[in-house]
């Protein structure tokens, strides 16, 4: 990719990729090192709902992130919140 906005878009879109990835696997790495270390019944519920609703929640967000749209909705939300804290 020669131009600057083409290496963005393709480090954008491979950033997406890998937040996803490291979210999913990182549960599956902590299910796995906590079944060996003895459960408790929580936190298995915890996990397993972590896994099984709210990854394949997090996935559309992540992904939308790269739209430039989102990106600035998600910023003026912020922002306000931000500045609405400030002033009370």
């Amino acid at each position: 990719m020669r131009s600057a906005e083409g290496r963005h878009k393709a480090f954008s879109t491979c950033s997406s990729h890998l937040t996803a990835i490291v979210i999913f696997h990182g549960i599956i790495l902590f299910i796995f090192c906590h079944r060996s270390s003895g459960t408790s019944l929580d936190i298995d519920k915890v996990t397993t709902v972590f896994y099984t609703v709210v990854i394949p929640m997090l996935n559309p967000l992540i992904y939308s992130l790269r739209n430039k749209d989102v990106k600035e909705a998600l910023r003026k939300e912020v922002d306000t919140k931000m500045l609405s804290r400030v002033l009370t």
